[in-house]
């Protein structure tokens, strides 16, 4: 109905919709539908918000407008969700885009730092030929510097990481970040997700409430599992005994936002009884929700596709893709690089957000998995933090103009 408009608000929001909805294996794709979801925001988001911009660029920097086409994007991408929760019973509102986005940072004390991240672990460094982010969040991770750009380990800092990296090509340094286990990404390298949503099934069941069994952590999983958890889905939070969700160990506020409702348990996963707990749990969901490396779980003798094949959805959410990149992990940050959710502003590059890309994929994770829930249909679920970044800003870097 629309052409491809960028500069029509409603022509975006209904090409977005219409390309979320185009991997669904039976449509809500109605005209109608399409058309009423995409004209209720009919306007720009408006810039600025104190609560956003003080998350873009570094500090006393006032940028007087950034392109928000892709929260504009967000924003829809939250109606149809919001659509998809009211068929399953669930509330028909809820948070809007912006609050998922900047509701974090305050309870973490985070701020914009331009080409660092909000969080202070991700930066964005020059390679001999890109731009690439590195994210180091774990303590752990400082520890393979040495290995990765091949120095002493006395010497692995920010100002030898610096050096070091900009005399090595950007592919060289991301095949080695990968064999390490390093959140390293080519600064817009993500591109236009394919089969997101495969092995359908249909299914014979009218809408009843599911058992979920949400195997994630840190935002984007849990986020996924607590919008499940508003529709009346019975949700099971379950955690390693041994190495818990950070936020479980501290109670932080944030940790308790995302899982209220939902039900905590502990399993063991390196002992033979918990290992029998852990899979009798999962062989008895109807949606089950990870965000690990598939080698992980098929080690304890979990497999995504013989659940599947019995009648449940199984929902992977992963840095860069399970089919894609199995082995190669992704943060936030790098993943929001990698997907060009940037500010390009002059000739730099800053940051947007806290580690945005698990909000964003959080909720694409959540319509596909209702999609599949209301069409009655079992499948699996393959969704990437930098993918899901890309659908919303289409491999453009918004553009900011300073005060």
């Amino acid at each position: 109905m629309f052409k491809d408009d960028l500069d029509n608000p409603i022509s975006v929001a209904y090409k977005h919709i219409s390309e979320l909805l185009c991997h669904f294996p039976t449509g809500f794709n109605d005209e109608e539908s399409l058309l009423s979801l995409s004209e209720v925001n009919k306007t720009w988001p408006v810039w600025p918000t104190q609560s956003l911009s003080n998350l873009v660029g570094p500090p006393n920097v006032i940028l007087a407008n950034l392109d928000l086409r892709w929260l504009h994007r967000f924003e829809a991408s939250v109606l149809l969700l919001n659509k998809l929760s009211g068929i399953l019973g669930g509330p028909i509102g809820g948070p809007s885009g912006l609050s998922l986005i900047v509701e974090r940072a305050p309870l973490l004390g985070h701020q914009g730092w331009g080409a660092t991240s909000a969080g202070g672990s991700c930066r964005l460094v020059k390679a001999k030929d890109k731009t690439i982010a590195i994210n180091l969040p774990r303590e752990e991770d400082f520890l393979t510097i040495p290995a990765w750009l091949e120095i002493a380990p006395e010497e692995a800092s920010w100002e030898t990481i610096n050096k070091k990296v900009s005399s090595k090509l950007a592919k060289d340094l991301i095949t080695r970040a990968v064999l390490l286990g390093m959140a390293v990404s080519i600064v817009g390298e993500a591109d236009h997700q394919n089969n997101l949503l495969s092995d359908f099934k249909q299914q014979d069941r009218l809408l009843e409430k599911p058992v979920v069994v949400d195997l994630t952590s840190m935002w984007a999983g849990p986020l996924c599992g607590w919008y499940l958890s508003r529709t009346g889905a019975r949700v099971y939070k379950v955690e390693s005994l041994r190495r818990p969700d950070r936020g479980q160990k501290t109670k932080a506020p944030f940790y308790n936002r995302l899982n209220n409702g939902k039900e905590l348990v502990e399993v063991d996963f390196q002992s033979p009884e918990g290992i029998r707990q852990l899979k009798k749990i999962v062989r008895e969901a109807d949606i089950i929700v990870e965000s690990s490396r598939p080698r992980a779980l098929e080690s304890l003798g979990l497999f995504a596709e013989e659940e599947v094949q019995r009648g449940a959805i199984w929902c992977s959410i992963t840095g860069y893709g399970r089919k894609k990149n199995p082995i190669r992990i992704g943060f936030g940050d790098d993943a929001a690089a990698a997907g060009s959710l940037l500010a390009s502003v002059d000739d730099s590059l800053w940051f947007i957000g806290d580690a945005i890309a698990d909000p964003i994929t959080g909720t694409t994770a959540a319509i596909f998995t209702m999609g599949l829930w209301a069409t009655g249909t079992s499948g699996l679920i393959d969704v990437s933090l930098a993918g899901s970044v890309h659908a919303h800003t289409l491999g453009k870097f918004p553009k900011g103009i300073r005060k």
